[in-house]
Parts: C-alpha cells; sequence; structure tokens
C-alpha cells in the first residue's frame, strides 16, 4: 500500500520547477553554475534494478553538464522510524549501477549522486559514510582508507533544521515542513503559519497541486480544517477554482471519515472498506459531479453507481482539469 509521505513526495518533485528550487538549496554555487539545470530530464525509475530495492520515493533524473556530459541524480525519502544503518552502501550500489549501465567510448565515469531527505521522528542516528562500515580495527583503518572506497552521504535530516532552513520555495518547501512536522503537530498549525508559501504553491500551480497538499495533510493529521484557515486558503483562491479547491477538502474529509481514521498520525489508508462506505463514497462523487457539470445523464449516473473505489478517486481527483463530462468518464484528462 502507498505510503502518504511517498506519495506526496514524489507528487512534488516530479515536478521539474519545485526540484530546480531545491537543487538551488542543496548544491554548492559552483556544481549549480556548472548544471543546465533547465535541460534537467526525469528518468523512469523501472530501469534501476531490483537488487537496489527502490521504493515509490526514489525519484531519478539526468542533469547536463554545460561543459558536456551529464549529472546522474537520484532522490530519496527516507522516512522509517528505523533507519537504515547500510544506507551508504545503497547510494554505492546506485553510483555502480550506473557506471555499469552507461559505459563510454572515453571510459570517463558520470558523477551519479544521491540526495536523501530524511523526516524521522528522531534524529538520524547511522552511518553517513562507507568508512563508517568497514570491519576493521580502527588503529589500521586510516592505513587502508586509500586503498578502500568512500562515500559520504549527501544528507538532508529535515528535524536537524529550523522550519524555514527547509529547502526549497513555494509549493516544494511546503512539502517538506509539512513532512518536517508531521512527527510533532497537527500540519493545519504549520500550513496556517506558512499561507503565504500556499498562495505560491496556487500561483505556481494551480488547485492541483494545492489539492495534493491538502490530501497530504488530511491522511497524516486531523481530518477537520479549521474554518479560519479554511477562510485565508479560500480568500487566495482564484474565484474560479475556489468552489472546486473547497469541494476537494470536503470530499477528503469525507474520505477520512469513511475510511475510519482514528485520531492522531497514520501513515496509509485502510484496508478492507465495507459495501456501505463504497456506496457512500458513489453518493458523494455523484454530488460533486453534478455540482461541476450540471444534471447527470443517466447513463453516467449508473456508471458512477457501479464504479470500484479506484475509478471514483480518479473522476474526484481529475474534477478540476477535466473540459468536459465527456471526457471526465472516458479517462481524457
Amino acid at each position: 500500500m502507498t505510503n502518504p509521505h511517498d506519495a506526496f513526495f514524489k507528487s512534488l518533485f516530479s515536478d521539474t520547477a519545485e526540484l530546480i528550487n531545491l537543487l538551488r538549496d542543496l548544491l554548492h554555487p559552483e556544481v549549480v553554475r556548472q548544471l543546465d539545470l533547465n535541460a534537467l530530464q526525469p528518468l523512469p525509475t523501472e530501469v534501476v534494478r531490483e537488487s537496489l530495492n527502490l521504493g515509490l520515493s526514489d525519484l531519478r533524473f539526468s542533469v547536463p553538464w554545460r561543459a558536456g556530459g551529464h549529472l546522474a541524480l537520484r532522490l530519496l525519502l527516507e522516512h522509517q522510524s528505523t533507519v537504515d544503518p547500510t544506507m551508504p552502501l545503497r547510494a554505492l550500489r546506485y553510483i555502480m549501477d550506473v557506471w555499469s549501465t552507461t559505459p563510454r567510448p572515453d571510459h570517463k565515469l558520470p558523477v551519479a549522486l544521491t540526495l536523501i531527505i530524511f523526516h524521522g521522528p528522531r534524529p538520524w542516528s547511522a552511518a553517513r559514510a562507507l568508512s563508517e562500515l568497514y570491519d576493521a580495527p580502527p588503529e589500521a583503518l586510516p592505513f587502508l582508507t586509500p586503498h578502500l572506497p568512500e562515500l559520504c552521504l549527501h544528507l538532508i535530516d529535515l528535524g536537524e533544521r529550523d522550519e524555514d532552513a527547509v529547502p526549497g520555495q513555494g509549493a516544494g518547501k511546503l512539502g517538506l515542513m509539512l513532512m518536517r512536522n508531521a512527527h510533532e503537530e497537527n500540519l493545519w498549525s504549520t500550513l496556517d503559519r506558512r499561507v503565504d508559501l500556499w498562495s505560491e504553491g496556487y500561483r505556481d500551480h494551480g488547485p492541483s497541486t494545492m489539492t495534493t497538499t491538502l490530501r497530504y495533510i488530511y491522511e497524516v493529521t486531523d481530518p477537520e480544517l479549521p474554518p479560519a484557515l479554511k477562510a485565508k486558503l479560500t480568500a487566495i483562491v482564484h474565484p474560479k477554482d475556489r468552489e472546486a479547491l473547497m469541494t476537494a477538502a470536503e470530499r477528503l474529509r469525507q474520505e477520512g471519515r469513511l475510511e475510519g481514521r482514528q485520531e492522531g498520525r497514520q501513515e496509509g489508508r485502510l484496508e478492507g472498506r465495507q459495501e456501505g462506505e463504497l456506496g457512500a463514497k458513489r453518493e458523494f462523487t455523484l454530488k460533486v459531479l453534478s455540482r461541476r457539470f450540471g444534471p447527470l445523464p443517466e447513463a453516467v449516473a449508473q456508471q458512477v453507481m457501479s464504479a470500484d473505489l479506484a475509478t471514483l478517486e480518479r473522476l474526484t481527483d481529475e474534477l478540476f482539469t477535466a473540459p468536459s463530462l465527456d471526457a471526465l468518464m472516458a479517462g481524457d484528462v
């Protein structure tokens, strides 16, 4: 089952503009100057070998150097309460995979970099360098290290940073702040403090990304959007998007209730929904579709009332971007 942190992270930083903002904050300025960030290209994670044990939170990109060649970039989210003690070895395996799958006639090795974003409930406590994993007497290691591989993790522990020092801009920065605080407070409080970032994200991406942000908050915190905060968010949104966005907020709140989430933090969605809950979801989908498109044809109503959960979620998720009811029902969005 998809973890809400993984899904939110992937949604945010699959957007190359948000990733570029993040890289400008995390990489050395000289590295940024030498990279052509505007030519950054996403790569499918499916090409990574299964032995690397990659999950939904892994994103891969190719970034060209201005002088030629490219940087192979991997962005990884770690959020488990128990940190991976072999993370430096995992990063080395990624480098070796890149080298072995991209041979060059000049025998040069492309630079492969893993950026790790960590937001566990406690500070990172595992090894940050490959040399920390070597099993040898400490007295002997200094004489061996020149002949052994070394790799220091590029690891960003969000919990070690002040809230305002979280990297990125707009929706990306707000997303990382929410993940940073997910273990400590009601996330509506975080959003209330940084409505300016919500406004920036809405300006850059429109309602779809901000709906994703609302979904994440509903999945990991109390499902009630405070009325005062709702008024602030509504005031920011353009009138043409206002009803759709607030309808999405109501839908997400209803989902939280239908799935029987308990108070406090929850990761993922609960399985085993009962048939009565599915029926309520269908009724709610009919309601929001008719609000968006007007009275529904009987055939559409029957289609909705026989739809499974995945179809219902697609219909409500694509409600904002669908140019017509026919396009929405056909999945041509």
